[in-house]
């Protein structure tokens, strides 16, 4: 046994069957419904009927993601386990894979623990931001194969075989189909090629095609049009300028706001500590530079860290979507530590918290809604939507949720509207704006409307209807009659 984890192999086997001992305490307690994890579920259910992305589907992410789960849905069958498994299968392979990029730098034994903490810190959270049930799939898919990319780019510089670098082009551009968040990542892969390990004009070329390939398949065929194209760029470009969006950004520490990232450090001191995870490691970058240009593929891996947490550069939040930067991060500051038995305390440490933080959010998931587990809040608001719906509308009945909740209409198997599937107040008022929403709805009136109570504080506004969208609530008053209120769901059915 001793010489068997000695081996790599033995050491990423124990890693499969630890995963697969923590997933049953998770299983089915992970996501957010209400929210974003529907929407996840709802576009690829809808592709499969027909509906293009970026035409009919309105959509801020890549296409793979959106295309690879439709094909699932359509191999295994439209259900949640579906895109599940595909999530649990995926963050294996990131587990895997960072165990693999860390082995390039530190010993055995510190490479898995920094795997067993990501597990942890990725993996088996519950809320949003966790790998098997992400906020977007786009940005669990966008890290796997961006890890994936750097490790076959290090082998490259290691070995020169070509057909690495060709794989790390590959992967680099599935990342990208994903996702914007490893935008910088291609300038690494230009600066290896010319320059550190030449590829020379023919290979060059190879792997030039290698990069392109996925993007060209993947959103080809959808942008035949060009005021279709150019229709989603208008929408993406106020969407980059909402001010809204800023508010957002700042609450949660994507812009710099003192006031918002000392908040968050007395909201969470612990977790605070590894939001400065960026800022340390361009700083030590700096100082040791030296050093570590001598050790070119070290220098190439944190060059990769440094970019990859570009977005999140002045405050690391991995209760947020910083969580899925963390892996890479922490990665390059371990290999800064000195000596390992730091490390080790620390990566022990690490994994100590977010275990007690995962296993005690197990207790707010306790809500049954279709063989998965939710907050209660949100499960009796979705379960009073879907129960309503199923028993008193027809099957072509257009069911429009707002000011999101598209997992309804995944579990009812009820069209919503797929452009304006959401309307919080960043693409109400910023992407889309309040008069072509009103003009667009006046004109195509769906059977429901359901009103859920979602607070959208972290956007400025509270309730739709309410605190803002008040034109479109009386809209709905004019034109439907209240059904059904219970906790404060507000299921509207059009007037005949």
């Amino acid at each position: 046994m001793s010489n068997f984890l000695k081996k790599d192999i033995g050491i990423i086997l124990l890693l499969t069957v630890l995963f697969f001992a923590i997933l049953p305490f998770f299983y089915m307690h992970q996501g957010l419904f209400s929210i974003d994890t529907g929407r996840e579920f709802y576009i690829p259910q809808q592709m499969l009927k027909g509906e293009i992305l970026y035409k009919d589907i309105f959509n801020i992410y890549g296409a793979f993601s959106y295309q690879l789960n439709a094909i699932l849905f359509k191999i295994f069958g439209v259900e949640f386990k579906t895109l599940y498994w595909a999530g649990i299968l995926n963050s294996l392979g990131i587990i895997i894979t960072l165990y693999l990029l860390a082995r390039e730098f530190l010993a055995k034994n510190i490479s898995a623990l920094f795997s067993i903490t990501i597990m942890f810190s990725l993996v088996f959270t519950t809320f949003l931001y966790n790998s098997n049930v992400p906020y977007t799939y786009a940005i669990a898919y966008a890290l796997s194969s961006f890890l994936l990319s750097i490790l076959f780019l290090i082998k490259y510089i290691k070995s020169e075989n070509s057909k690495m670098a060709y794989l790390a082009c590959l992967f680099a551009g599935i990342s990208l189909s994903n996702k914007y968040e490893f935008t910088l990542y291609p300038l690494i892969l230009i600066y290896v090629f010319c320059f550190l390990k030449p590829l020379g004009i023919k290979k060059g070329f190879k792997a030039i095609l290698s990069f392109l390939l996925i993007p060209i398949i993947s959103f080809g065929s959808l942008f035949l049009n060009f005021n279709e194209i150019k229709e989603t760029i208008n929408l993406t470009q106020n969407l980059i300028n909402a001010p809204i969006l800023k508010i957002f950004f700042e609450k949660f520490g994507v812009f710099f706001n003192l006031k918002g990232i000392i908040s968050l450090i007395i909201s969470n001191p612990i977790y605070a500590l590894f939001g400065f995870i960026p800022i340390i490691n361009l700083s030590l970058f700096i100082i040791f530079f030296k050093k570590i240009y001598e050790n070119k593929t070290l220098f190439v891996f944190i060059l990769c860290a440094i970019c990859a947490s570009a977005k999140t550069f002045f405050f690391l939040n991995i209760s947020h979507m910083g969580a899925f930067i963390l892996p890479i991060c922490l990665l390059a500051t371990i290999t800064f530590i000195k000596p390992k038995q730091i490390s080790t305390i620390f990566l022990i440490f690490c994994s100590l918290i977010f275990a007690s933080e995962n296993f005690n959010s197990l207790e707010y998931k306790k809500f049954e809604l279709n063989n998965v587990y939710t907050y209660q809040k949100d499960g009796e608001q979705l379960k009073i939507s879907v129960d309503y719906i199923l028993e008193n509308s027809l099957e072509t009945d257009k069911v429009v949720v707002l000011p999101e909740g598209s997992y309804i209409n995944f579990l009812t198997n009820r069209k919503g509207n797929n452009f304006y599937y959401n309307l919080s107040p960043l693409f109400y008022y910023d992407v889309f704006g309040e008069e072509r929403v009103l003009k667009h709805f006046q004109n195509n009136l769906p059977e429901y409307f359901i009103i859920l109570p979602i607070n959208n504080i972290e956007y400025g506004k509270r309730f739709f209807g309410a605190d803002y969208a008040q034109d479109f609530y009386e809209m709905i008053i004019n034109n439907y009659n209240l059904v059904k209120e219970e906790n404060n769901v507000k299921i509207f059915r059009k007037k005949i």
